[in-house]
């Protein structure tokens, strides 16, 4: 037993340098590995993320259009903004007259102009796109139409003709 306790270290043989590099070199190789393949799979997991929150950012887009198109919220705010405007008129009553008389010289010279198409391509435009040019009429993003039209099954690319 004394023989155990007395082994001095520098006794021992050599550890193999050949074996001992073969085992560096697998460790080194499967946490490279491990690390390339949790990178890899951490982008992918964060381009699927975003590719979701563009699909929401696009879907809230469109639904905002929605909501501003609906008439009844739109006299909603015309009688919002009317009141605003009475309440400015009963400082100012003299602001009233100059702004309803330019707006009879606005709509005199509107109805003595023939009525001219805003766009005229429209008549060529197909019947199936025309929501989506009233989308972008109304200010939603053209990205955000395209993946609506995309969504829909339609070609995004044929609304680019008419830009």
């Amino acid at each position: 037993m004394e023989t155990l306790d007395t082994v001095q270290k520098h006794e021992l043989p050599p550890t193999n340098q050949k074996r001992m590099v073969a085992f560096i070199n697998h460790f080194i190789v499967s946490t490279v590995t491990f690390l390339n393949k949790f990178a890899s799979d951490c982008e992918t997991r964060f381009v699927n993320y975003e590719q979701k929150i563009q699909n929401l950012e696009a879907s809230l887009m469109i639904v905002e259009a929605k909501l501003a198109s609906i008439d009844v919220l739109k006299q909603q705010s015309g009688n919002t903004a009317a009141i605003e405007g009475n309440k400015q008129n009963d400082i100012n009553p003299s602001t009233s007259v100059k702004v309803e008389a330019t707006e009879t010289k606005l709509a005199e010279e509107n109805e003595s102009q023939p009525d001219v198409a805003t766009n005229p391509s429209a008549t060529e435009r197909d019947p199936k796109y025309e929501p989506y040019f009233k989308m972008l009429h109304v200010g939603v993003p053209l990205g955000a139409v395209k993946n609506k039209i995309a969504a829909e099954g339609l070609d995004p690319g044929y609304i680019d003709q008419f830009l």
